[in-house]
């Protein structure tokens, strides 16, 4: 990867974990880089969010998310003990894919947004 994508990748990094200390109140956030090279080693970019969170900066043709989540969990199932809460994590990728807000996507298996959104609602 040239410097400057891989320059690009990290600005992004950065930014996600401003936008979880900052805005979500997730004040201990960090780049994996910063906080953890086992984590980044797993392919998780973030620590101290309750996600296993991925970015990615810019199109990629033929990306294959089901492979990025399937590596993750192979990775972390490698690196951490079972009883790890990363393990229950939902991951999420993070791909921004465009110059403007409307074209960052998030993207995550359906079983995990399903167990998000039961959690969200199940007290209304």
């Amino acid at each position: 990867m040239s410097n400057k994508n891989r320059d690009k990748g990290h600005r992004l990094e950065r930014w996600w974990a401003r936008v979880f200390r900052e805005d979500l109140g997730f004040k201990f956030c960090k780049t994996s880089r910063q906080a953890s090279r086992l984590l980044d080693d797993c392919g998780v970019d973030l620590d101290g969010i309750p996600f296993n969170m991925q970015i990615k900066n810019g199109y990629r043709r033929g990306i294959n998310y089901t492979r990025l989540f399937e590596d993750i969990d192979s990775k972390l199932a490698e690196n951490f003990m079972k009883q790890d809460p990363r393990h229950v994590f939902p991951s999420v990728v993070a791909h921004k894919r465009g110059r403007k807000q409307s074209e960052h996507h998030i993207i995550m298996k359906a079983e995990d947004w399903v167990k998000l959104v039961e959690m969200a609602f199940k007290n209304k």
